[in-house]
């Protein structure tokens, strides 16, 4: 979404106004929403809380509902659940229906984007271009079309965003399944000779913190199940509130060295707050 939220958000979620962020964290121990929104919806404030799932989730339904039910509960502002799916797999139909028998417990509405379900060629006419980093995903999308894109946006924004764009629209053209391979290799053979300018990206730079970040939570975990099994359930859920290397290396230390399992859940408790 980056700074084009307000732009992205009435195209996936229609007579919707982007007004502002909201990071928190619902329930600091289990629950941390993708992505939460102040917004107006048809004139009236709402909140949005919109999930990203690449994969087939049977258990998503339930998820929003206790993200739903945690943003109602501490903001009671009414609550409009989303998930996007960019790339092609089965997705769970809203509602979600609690049942007894044949008697409806709770019903849960809430709004499904399949990215492959809409029309690349649509944004490209229009000149949306803050979907054009989507395009990928879509239906329609083609080699010719791509590069079309790839050209409109090197007219449109700064060097520098320029390249946070093309390394979006690569990672997901690398997962897409919407182009033939020939497709792919056209819109690649473009990509690279922009490279450099993707190498420099906020977006190419954040993704390897990411990645050095979630390598060190792998290790934090992998001690506290070798050391103390029991704890490696809190310790997955400890390790994701934990975004800095430096931290999480110091924690792997303290674990490793740790003398039993109660102190170890003080230390998990201790760097996860």
């Amino acid at each position: 979404m980056g700074d084009e939220v307000a732009e992205i958000l009435p195209n996936l979620l229609p007579e919707s106004e982007y007004i502002s962020e909201e990071n928190i964290e619902i329930d600091r121990t289990t629950l941390k929403a993708d992505l939460v929104y102040n917004i107006k919806y048809k004139g009236q404030s709402r909140i949005l809380n919109m999930e990203l799932q690449t994969d087939a989730d049977e258990e998503m339904p339930i998820r929003l509902l206790k993200y739903h039910v945690g943003l109602y509960d501490k903001h009671r502002v009414l609550v409009i659940s989303m998930v996007l799916y960019p790339f092609e797999t089965s997705v769970p139909e809203p509602p979600f229906e609690e049942k007894d028998g044949e008697e409806v417990l709770l019903t849960f509405h809430y709004h499904v984007v399949a990215l492959w379900k809409l029309d690349a060629q649509k944004y490209l006419q229009k000149g949306i271009i803050a979907m054009y980093t989507f395009l990928p995903a879509m239906k329609g999308a083609i080699a010719s079309l791509l590069l079309q894109a790839i050209d409109e946006m090197k007219r449109h924004y700064t060097k520098l965003q320029f390249g946070d764009h093309l390394a979006r629209l690569r990672t997901i053209l690398e997962r897409s399944k919407m182009l033939s391979e020939q497709d792919k290799q056209i819109v690649e053979g473009q990509l690279q000779t922009y490279d450099s300018l993707m190498d420099q990206s906020s977006y190419v730079q954040r993704k390897k913190v990411e990645g050095e970040v979630q390598g060190a939570r792998k290790i934090v975990v992998g001690i506290v199940e070798a050391r103390f099994p029991a704890l490696t359930e809190l310790a997955q859920q400890r390790v994701t509130l934990i975004r800095s290397t430096e931290l999480l290396n110091q924690l792997a230390k303290q674990i490793a060295t740790v003398p039993d399992e109660v102190m170890a859940r003080w230390v998990l408790d201790t760097f996860a707050g």
